[in-house]
């Protein structure tokens, strides 16, 4: 694991013990409150990154579900008195795919993982006024995916909805992410962070719409590497 600080207040922890991608859970220390987006693969993960750098314990601690995958929400369990928000699905999606999750990637589990679910579930938008986070419905990478943005700092938190170099599609919804994506330009954020990759650009963006809209098409695609290729097999798949 490896941590960094990606703004006054922002830190991101990464792990990498899973063999195929780098992934990022991030901590956004507020005046009132720190807000945890994802807790990763379990509590002994997610306790020792949190345990390595110095936070408030005087100020309350609030987890946020980007969305339901297991690599985000298994850690739930350690912060088991404090409020987990999540897109009103992800609480459905968990609930309901919570075994079978843990089933097909237990080998990934660090810790003693016990179901649980947020305890704090919204529609369209949840805004945190003093905290100065907007936290919205952004379907994409999946139907319940749901981003933050701060307004005090322009960062735009995106969850799975963007990766290099190139994006993951589990619906045939196009057109909905596409939305999703054209959406997130007109925060003019300074900075873009997701669950898999750091510093992305609005140009970046650009991109997935432009791949989205090609698959929309029908159209072929430019790739350059065999594991481009291999993603978009099997984007092509979930699309047809």
């Amino acid at each position: 694991m490896e941590i960094n600080k990606i703004s006054r207040q922002a830190t991101v922890f990464t792990f990498d013990n899973i063999a195929s991608y780098l992934t990022h859970v991030y901590l956004i220390e507020k005046a009132s409150r720190n807000f945890l987006i994802d807790t990763y693969c379990g509590p002994d993960s997610i306790l020792p990154a949190l345990s390595a750098i110095k936070i408030d314990p005087t100020k309350e601690l609030v987890v946020i579900n980007s969305h339901f995958h297991w690599d985000h929400v298994w850690g739930n369990c350690a912060f088991p008195d404090k409020f987990i928000i999540s897109h009103e699905i992800c609480r459905e999606y968990l609930n309901q795919f919570w075994e079978s999750q843990l089933e097909k990637n237990g080998e990934h589990v660090t810790g003693q993982v016990v179901k649980t679910l947020p305890n704090c579930t919204f529609t369209d938008r949840l805004m945190l006024y003093d905290e100065g986070l907007e936290i919205f419905h952004s379907p994409g990478h999946t139907k319940d995916s749901i981003s933050i943005f701060d307004q005090e700092e322009k960062i735009l938190y995106v969850g799975d909805n963007l990766e290099k170099p190139i994006i993951y599609v589990e619906s045939n919804d196009l057109q909905t992410y596409i939305n999703t994506l054209e959406k997130y330009l007109t925060y003019k954020p300074s900075k873009i962070v997701s669950g898999h990759t750091l510093d992305l650009t609005e140009a970046d963006v650009t991109k997935a719409i432009k791949y989205l809209q090609a698959l929309q098409a029908g159209e072929e695609v430019s790739l350059q590497s065999d594991y481009e290729r291999s993603i978009h097999e099997q984007n092509l798949r979930v699309i047809k």
